[in-house]
């Protein structure tokens, strides 16, 4: 199976029958498995905490205890803006929990550090190993080198087009399935005067990621290295950062420089603009917002009718190695990775189970969002792009270095050559430390 076919699968083949996961305490360990699986007080960190999800977390905590009653879950939501770092101060501290949610986006940090430990041999032990999606298995793998699985993903995001369906209604106007169509749509549904915009561009926190996924979207650009080198200063990447830009204060809000997730969404939500991009995740928020009004597509095709998908870092939960209760860790997330508890998580997100079996419930279905990342995914004509997430700094080029310089190019201080340029640069020497070390 090649590794086009592998990702895939992570948004099709869902089982036919919805059979509810036992809430059992029985569980199979691997031999050496550290601690008393029955009896634990462990300490769970979830790196992306807040109203709509936090009481997902609660909710299957209750569950799992009631049927465990020898193990005690303290639950420790953190913000997803520092959690990276508030890992990073643990490990230095010597308290890290025993076990968290971490995005492959910086899971390689800690797979360097020695800090987490593998869990191939859990899942090999585990009844439901083969309920477990092979193809985000195998990208976890190579998020963290590509020898051992460092943390077991649980959900499955992708790049989405959100869309005021009723605007778009109103102007005639089609959901764009082409990036022509994208950009004419954003200054067709620009109203100014009437303080509407086609559409919110990302210019604070968490922007460089869906910068990314527009560039490779838009480009065709099936990898971020080709012959050793970068492929994130090619001319039509450096057109397409510009075009992009030029978006800026023009269809979109002035504010937007500045503005993360929670400003877009509450733009998108208020009535104030026609169209973000996100992924999946951001359902509920849009749901409460605008109920049917808000619809959905995958990002556009390019000039060339075809569609590219850079995946999304998946979250996962891992257990880190200066923990005493690993056994009991397991059995924790076997529990949160079965297929009820995959079902009741997905559906209230709507997102995709990692769980293949969960996939089933009739509730994912009626989400026209997660039917146009299946729709899209399952299209022959689509390519994936993996971000270099095996990189130990690709996450901080990212999430630091280069969102300063991104927005300088949206006000006019720097060019997009010399973003693409400096962005390339630094992908090129990650690249050659991290073959450096791989070779020693």
């Amino acid at each position: 199976m090649n590794r086009r076919t592998l990702l895939r699968s992570t948004l099709v083949g869902a089982a036919a029958t919805l059979v509810l996961a036992s809430c059992s305490s029985e569980t199979s360990l691997p031999d050496g498995a550290l601690g008393d699986p029955n009896n634990a007080q462990l300490t769970f960190w979830d790196n992306n905490a807040g109203p709509d999800r936090t009481p997902l977390y609660e909710e299957l905590i209750r569950r799992f205890e009631a049927a465990n009653p020898g193990i005690d879950i303290q639950y420790v939501g953190l913000p997803s803006d520092s959690a990276q770092q508030k890992y990073q101060t643990a490990l230095a501290g010597g308290s890290a929990p025993d076990l968290g949610i971490v995005s492959t986006a910086y899971l390689a940090p800690l797979v360097a550090q020695d800090a987490v430990i593998s869990l191939d041999d859990f899942v090999a032990a585990s009844p439901q190993r083969d309920e477990y999606d092979a193809g985000i298995l195998e990208s976890a793998r190579e998020s963290g080198g590509g020898e051992h699985l460092f943390g077991l993903p649980y959900t499955s995001n992708n790049a989405t087009l959100w869309y005021r369906a009723d605007w778009f209604a109103e102007a005639g106007i089609e959901p764009p399935d082409t990036y022509d169509e994208f950009f004419e749509a954003a200054k067709d549904l620009t109203d100014k005067d009437d303080g509407r915009y086609g559409f919110t561009i990302r210019g604070g926190a968490g922007s460089i990621y869906p910068l990314l996924q527009y560039m490779f979207a838009s480009t065709g650009i099936e990898s971020f290295f080709e012959d050793g080198e970068s492929t994130l200063n090619r001319p039509e990447m450096v057109d397409a950062i510009e075009r992009f830009a030029a978006l800026y204060d023009v269809a979109t809000p002035t504010a937007d420089v500045n503005n993360g997730f929670p400003q877009m969404v509450a733009s998108f939500g208020g009535g104030s603009v026609a169209m973000m991009q996100h992924n999946l995740g951001s359902l509920s928020n849009h749901e409460k917002a605008l109920g049917d009004k808000a619809g959905a597509v995958a990002l556009p095709r390019n000039e060339d009718g075809k569609r590219t998908v850079m995946t999304d870092p998946f979250p996962s939960y891992t257990v880190f190695k200066s923990s005493k209760h690993q056994a009991a860790a397991w059995k924790f997330l076997e529990f949160m990775t079965s297929q009820e508890s995959q079902a009741y998580w997905n559906e209230r997100v709507g997102q995709i189970p990692v769980n293949k079996a969960a996939r089933s419930a009739p509730e994912f279905a009626s989400m026209p969002s997660v039917q146009a990342a299946l729709a899209a995914l399952d299209d022959p004509k689509t390519v994936l792009v993996t971000p270099p997430d095996y990189l130990p700094d690709f996450g901080k080029i990212v999430q630091v270095q280069m969102l300063g310089q991104w927005q300088k190019v949206l006000i006019g201080q720097l060019s997009a050559q010399d973003f693409a340029d400096d962005f390339a640069e630094k992908l090129d020497r990650s690249m050659a430390k991290y073959v450096a070390r791989q070779g020693k």
